[in-house]
């Protein structure tokens, strides 16, 4: 059973690997022939995939073609494409001068992904790998979204987790995690330490799209005593470049505008 639902997964993506640019429209014929099905096979794909909108049919020539879930998909697969290539220069610039790891993660469902890394060139430094996955609730980067996020959403969050605690100083209370996130859309920042990694400090700030929208944050992260005795300075630094970063993708200075006090605020467990 195992193997025939692999095989009908691999036979899924074949299909949708036939179109290129250089083939943007094919027949059911030739379908049926390049990936070795049988048309009456083929037919019962076809039908699956256009009642999804995954591919379109013009009825005049009968033609298959990739269609409007597809492109909707590849708009999303682009949007992350163009922050990461946006961010990179920026990560580079904030770890050059904060001597610190930058991190660029992605909003991705229900957590974060580390998507670019830029490591600090001090020997004692935090290590994370491209494609690392990080909570929603827990450390800095994290939070820094999930405060821009619809109430609804926080609450979906917190019953779908459960606020397990993961480090030392783990917000596991589901008021005590609604109240820090208040704090964090006030002042524009999240600041974290051994919430997720012990002895592992950072501060992330939100990044959003020329809709609104948060969809990343930035990071700087390093041993928690450094973190907090370069603090102030960090705070100023990781929000600019997270703004600038922002303006960047179309963001307007009048959407979800902050009260962004910076490092005049109090420290806090996050």
């Amino acid at each position: 059973m195992v193997n025939k639902t692999f095989n009908t997964l691999e036979k899924v993506i074949d299909i949708l690997c036939l179109f290129d640019l250089g083939h943007m429209e094919l027949s059911a014929q030739e379908i049926a022939e390049r990936v070795g099905m049988p048309l009456s096979t083929t037919y019962r794909y076809l039908q699956v995939f256009l009642k999804k909108q995954i591919l379109s049919k013009d009825e005049s020539s009968n033609k298959i073609s990739l269609g409007l879930t597809v492109a909707r998909l590849g708009l999303v697969a682009c949007e992350k494409i163009s922050v990461i290539e946006i961010s990179h220069p920026y990560l580079k610039s904030l770890t050059d001068s904060c001597l610190e790891t930058a991190a660029l993660t992605v909003f991705d469902g229900m957590g974060l992904i580390y998507v670019d890394v830029v490591e600090s060139p001090r020997p004692v430094k935090l290590s994370v790998g491209k494609g690392s996955i990080l909570p929603l609730y827990a450390g800095s980067p994290g939070k820094a979204v999930l405060a821009y996020k619809d109430p609804s959403f926080i609450d979906y969050v917190i019953e779908a987790t459960g606020l397990i605690k993961l480090g030392k100083n783990t917000i596991t209370d589901r008021d005590e995690l609604k109240k820090e996130l208040a704090s964090i859309r006030r002042r524009g920042f999240s600041e974290s330490d051994s919430e997720f990694d012990i002895g592992v400090g950072s501060v992330a700030a939100p990044i959003f799209d020329f809709k609104g929208r948060v969809i990343a944050s930035i990071s700087a992260a390093g041993p928690s005593d450094r973190i907090a005795e370069n603090r102030p300075g960090l705070i100023q630094q990781v929000m600019e470049t997270a703004r600038a970063i922002s303006l960047d993708l179309g963001y307007r200075k009048d959407q979800n505008e902050h009260s962004g006090s910076g490092a005049k605020g109090g420290v806090n467990r996050g």
